[in-house]
């Protein structure tokens, strides 16, 4: 009929942190492409806010709507606990191991009033159910369908560490809330991202860059140690899935809550001889040719091609950021530690990863051509 005036539907109100990270970008960037969303992020800086929201900057990813940007950063709780209590849904990306700025993202959610949704998605990492063995294990698989909380609980219990720490935290503080929780838990992730803000993985670049410097691609013990790995693309279509699901009510949440993120797992060394194939491909050197050899976590910590401690922590340490619940004595190569993961309630929640196999390698090969671009000088 004329004159009828057309019914719109508010979109719902997503906050997320890290918008500009390597998780956080992949996120940001799938999450612009649903009409349904209006997205805001935090960012640290006002060049940033020119990037993200500048189609011009990158047209090619602006084919949804841009998101809102604040100025900001995690230590910044109050301005956290309003953002989320404007909200409907919080993803939090920034830091998996600040328990003040969770803390302020529930408490702002709690604060959202009847109409809001009300889900809190947050960011963990597999280290917190890691064996520390020197490499020479691979370690027992966890299921995402078991009562991990109990394991993380129990283990926190004998020694904290940030992840499980604030994983615990986001789960008992939820329920006490009335906010509808839900921890992503990755392991080793890779690929280049098609985010706005294109950045390169975490932990392969600083593993690359070393084979690229000393001509040595490394791994600790024997290398049998294993680690699970994803694709960032396909970890940024399950941050999706989630929030779909939640919405609908069919996503677990809580204490069952927590979602593995994995597609396929390789030993330290079968990385060290990926990271030897990527970087032989570049060539450059007299024959091409680069080696492999053990090392202990000593000499992992000392490397000079990683640029000094922080970035030996960056590269070769149990997490990529300084952990207040960590000894200096626990900071070791990434390749020593063994954590398999079974993502059984991601794939029942219809979780379809489309990476896996050679595609680690595939990614590896991409990275060492922009991180020998860089070793150029060009």
């Amino acid at each position: 009929m004329s004159g009828e005036v057309p019914i719109t539907i508010p979109k719902l109100k997503v906050f997320l942190t890290g918008g500009t990270g390597y998780i956080g970008g992949a996120i940001l960037t799938t999450l612009l492409r649903s009409p349904d969303l209006e997205v805001t992020t935090l960012v640290r800086s006002e060049s940033a806010i020119e990037t993200l929201t500048s189609p011009a900057t990158n047209p090619k990813f602006f084919t949804g709507s841009t998101p809102k940007c604040v100025l900001g950063s995690l230590s910044d709780t109050d301005l956290l606990r309003r953002l989320a209590s404007e909200s409907d849904i919080v993803v939090n990306c920034a830091s998996a191991n600040d328990l003040a700025a969770v803390e302020a993202l529930i408490q702002g959610l709690s604060e959202s009033g009847e109409a809001r949704k009300k889900i809190f998605v947050h960011t963990s990492g597999t280290s917190a159910f890691a064996t520390f063995n020197n490499g020479d294990e691979a370690g027992r698989p966890f299921d995402d369908a078991e009562d991990l909380v109990e394991v993380l609980r129990e283990w926190d219990e004998r020694e904290q560490y940030g992840h499980r720490t604030v994983t615990l935290r986001v789960v008992e503080l939820g329920k006490e809330k009335g906010v509808s929780t839900y921890t992503v838990v990755p392991p080793t992730i890779y690929g280049q991202t098609t985010a706005i803000i294109p950045r390169l993985s975490v932990q392969f670049p600083p593993l690359i860059r070393t084979a690229i410097e000393t001509k040595k691609a490394h791994y600790i013990g024997s290398g049998n140690a294993v680690w699970s790995n994803v694709h960032i693309t396909d970890l940024a279509n399950l941050y999706e899935l989630i929030i779909r699901r939640a919405l609908s009510g069919i996503a677990k949440s809580g204490y069952d809550g927590i979602y593995f993120a994995s597609n396929g797992e390789k030993s330290w060394k079968d990385i060290a001889y990926a990271v030897k194939e990527a970087v032989e491909a570049l060539g450059g050197w007299d024959g091409g040719r680069v080696g492999s050899e053990s090392w202990t976590v000593e000499d992992a910590a000392q490397i000079e091609g990683v640029n000094g401690v922080r970035d030996a922590k960056l590269a070769f340490g149990s997490k990529c950021v300084p952990n207040p619940f960590i000894s200096e004595s626990r900071v070791v190569n990434k390749g020593s530690i063994s954590v398999i993961t079974v993502p059984t309630k991601a794939l029942e929640l219809g979780w379809k990863p489309a990476f896996g196999g050679e595609a680690v390698v595939e990614s590896m090969k991409r990275d060492a051509i922009v991180l020998w671009k860089q070793f150029k000088g060009e």
